[in-house]
């Protein structure tokens, strides 16, 4: 194991446990964390599309994925909601020392040519890095407050970028109306966020 891959473990325990103990992340949250799974997320979906159904309720389901969600993650705005959860001091300026700094290029290799060919190396200032523990984690705290964008008839179930709506009206009419609201609101959440909806991978379903 790598010294950096020891210091990347102290920095996940640590927050995970501060986020543990002060019951930081939202109930709707089932991606990438313990005694959690998709068929916990599933049963949450079809348990709420049933008791909308069985109280004569109309329902729809708008069943989402974000669009190249981890390597949009903003670093300021990321910063900004470990401190608004309770991250200060030393440990936030180890996890900004962590975030910034880095950079990236693109090798092209050329198969009929001596050399390849690359870029320049430009600093990355969006992106959670992927691959390693502290990724997914920092990406839960990101998105962490998307459910409170939604009104009390709508229940939303989430799974790290994949996330599904469900929502319930006394009739079709007001149904309409309340997809048309939801999708405005979570549109401009994301883009206040720099996150975007793939519409290639979005569906809406009535049941």
């Amino acid at each position: 194991m790598t010294s950096f891959s020891i210091f990347e473990k102290l920095i996940y325990s640590r927050l995970y446990k501060h986020i543990c103990t002060n019951n930081i992340l939202a109930k709707e949250q089932y991606g990438f964390r313990i005694n959690s799974s998709t068929e916990a997320a599933s049963y949450d979906v079809i348990n709420e599309i049933l008791r909308a159904m069985n109280n004569r309720l109309s329902v729809g389901g708008i069943f989402c994925d974000l669009k190249k969600a981890f390597d949009c993650v903003n670093h300021e705005i990321l910063v900004d909601k470990l401190q608004f959860y309770g991250i200060k001091g030393k440990f936030l300026a180890l996890i900004q020392s962590y975030l910034r700094g880095r950079y990236q290029n693109v090798l092209i290799d050329k198969f009929n040519a001596c050399d390849d060919v690359s870029s320049g190396w430009r600093k990355i200032t969006n992106g959670v890095p992927q691959g390693l523990i502290l990724g997914p984690l920092f990406f839960l705290i990101y998105i962490n407050n998307l459910p409170m964008t939604t009104d009390s008839d709508t229940k939303v179930v989430l799974f790290a970028d994949d996330f599904s709506i469900i929502i319930t009206s006394p009739n079709q009419e007001r149904l309409q109306t309340a997809l048309n609201k939801t999708l405005s609101d979570i549109n401009l959440w994301f883009k206040a966020i720099f996150l975007s909806l793939n519409f290639n991978k979005t569906y809406y379903l009535q049941f």
